[in-house]
């Protein structure tokens, strides 16, 4: 086929403006689940000392990364994302997707931009982490899709500046005790593949006000056995779990409330709630209790359920590994 090419440099333009518009890729961005959580001191900065013990699961909204010639950064809800995950999730700059490519952006001086395109199934203002892993995912996918020369180090210093859950999401641990706001990040061996079930009320909670609503202990829990439990594969999980933000969460959230007496009542097992709320989950023995325990659930609660599947590492795993690339 013979193109006739009028003006060369017109031509070249577009040509790379086209393949800039056409690089594209995607990553799933995992949600986490909190099986301890403890408040230990309000800080001078005005956050809370924290001890956790944080686990990443196969649940995970999808980020579409699309190159761009110029240094805008944009972003989009897809066409899938149902409108009750809409609401509450800003698109502009309040947004932590944009605030994490807009650190890394003036961070290595790049002037290429983005547009990030959000499938979102991870509830917002649900415990679960999704806006903060968005974020994380966002700092991984333009690093790579901008070819930047910036460390590992480097990113998690950007994410402890956006928040309290991005480190470990950045870490690649399958499961970690994190002190600090969060941001400190101690990965542990996982023994074995552990199930959970879970589900939220149609409300959410606000992570400020639970924590302002929450009592300080004296004598503050420890997840050391937790901890060994998990990486031994020994021991009865539920009877370690924990979460101090439980009781002001319940009662900043009737709804919450309820659901979580419900599924006691109907399981005859201990539920618990991740993060701030307002999800709340059982422990599964299997695979197999975990499909039966969600039908059960998702037949008398009436609310969507999720099976959260979390495995063991590869040791060899590293920062970003475990935000799975999907497709260029």
């Amino acid at each position: 086929m013979r193109v006739r090419i009028h003006n060369a440099a017109s031509y070249s333009t577009r040509l790379i403006s086209d393949l800039f518009l056409k690089t594209r890729m995607v990553l799933n961005s995992p949600a986490k689940l909190n099986l301890f959580l403890e408040v230990l001191r309000k800080r001078p900065d005005g956050f809370h000392e924290l001890e956790t013990v944080m686990l990443r699961t196969q649940f995970c909204d999808q980020l579409t990364f699309q190159l761009t010639s110029s240094s805008e950064l944009t972003l989009a809800f897809s066409d899938a994302t149902p409108a009750d995950m809409r609401t509450g999730v800003p698109l502009d700059e309040r947004n932590l997707v944009l605030k994490a490519a807009r650190a890394l952006q003036t961070l290595s001086g790049t002037n290429l931009g983005v547009h990030i395109i959000l499938h979102k199934r991870i509830p917002p203002e649900s415990g679960l982490g999704g806006g903060s892993s968005n974020a994380a995912t966002a700092l991984l996918g333009c690093r790579e899709l901008w070819k930047l020369d910036v460390s590992d180090a480097q990113l998690h210093n950007i994410a402890a500046s956006l928040g309290s859950d991005l480190n470990f999401l950045l870490s690649g641990a399958s499961v970690a005790v994190c002190r600090g706001r969060g941001e400190l990040v101690e990965p542990i061996p996982l023994a074995r593949r552990l199930f959970f079930v879970a589900l939220r009320p149609r409300s959410g909670n606000s992570t400020g006000a639970v924590f302002s609503r929450t009592q300080i202990p004296e004598t503050p829990r420890s997840s050391r056995c937790l901890a060994d439990a998990l990486t031994s594969g020994d021991g009865n999980l539920p009877p370690l779990l924990f979460n101090r933000l439980t009781e002001a969460a319940t009662i900043l959230n009737p709804a919450m409330a309820t659901l979580l007496n419900r599924i006691q009542h109907i399981m005859r097992r201990p539920t618990f709630m991740s993060g701030s709320g307002s999800t709340v989950f059982v422990v599964a023995k299997s695979c197999n209790d975990a499909q039966s325990v969600a039908r059960q659930l998702e037949k008398t609660c009436r609310r969507p359920v999720w099976i959260l599947e979390c495995g063991p590492s590869d040791s060899s795993e590293r920062v970003g590994s475990l935000f799975r690339r999907v497709a260029w």
